[in-house]
């Protein structure tokens, strides 16, 4: 019998490491082949995506900003992903200078699914504290979290309510040692 596996991914900080390790975006399609393995069914993927707040108020820049945001979309659902919108908005209050809500967004929208479909683990590729609540509630209803981070950078209260934690840096390395060995590393967009 398969393992059913919800995979939720807080894409924002999920890509920012990846492009630190030299990945030109965050490896979706191959993320989701590498653990749908023979014993494993992944049910579904959910993916925050944000709507960028245009660089100035011309009718141009937001034009541009929605047409970025509409090809990333597209991209994202040609993998199976399903797209979570999470538009931004200016924040005096934020060190970027901008808020969105993608920790809510993706929070609301697991648990729902989760609920719903059953899974057996959902697998969450974030590293914020925020998502604590979230999977002691997941593990109240009997659904087991695993999650899949950069270890530096994981919450200590997030680590202590998974059932698995995964290092995330470890999976990009085996997933670019894949590529690299079919020969498609120059594809897959690695700086090796």
């Amino acid at each position: 019998m398969k393992i059913r596996k919800l995979v939720g991914i807080d894409l924002l900080p999920s890509e920012r490491r990846a492009k630190e390790m030299g990945f030109p975006y965050f490896p979706v399609q191959e993320f989701i082949a590498f653990y749908a393995g023979t014993d494993v069914d992944i049910i579904e993927v959910l993916c925050t995506l944000q709507l960028r707040v245009p660089e100035d108020g011309t009718v141009e820049a937001a034009a541009q900003a929605r047409q970025q945001f509409e090809k990333k979309r597209y991209a994202l659902e040609m993998c199976g992903v399903r797209v979570i919108k999470c538009p931004s908005k200016r924040s005096q209050n934020s060190p970027s200078g901008f808020k969105q809500s993608d920790d809510q967004r993706l929070m609301i929208r697991t648990l729902t699914l989760a609920m719903k479909l059953r899974p057996d683990f959902v697998t969450l590729v974030a590293s914020d504290g925020d998502y604590t609540p979230m999977v002691e509630s997941l593990r109240d209803e009997g659904i087991r979290t695993e999650v899949v981070a950069s270890l530096p950078l994981l919450a200590n209260d997030l680590r202590r309510h998974a059932v698995n934690v995964i290092d995330l840096d470890a999976v990009l390395e085996d997933l670019r040692a894949q590529q690299c060995a079919n020969g498609t590393c120059r594809q897959f967009g690695c700086s090796t």
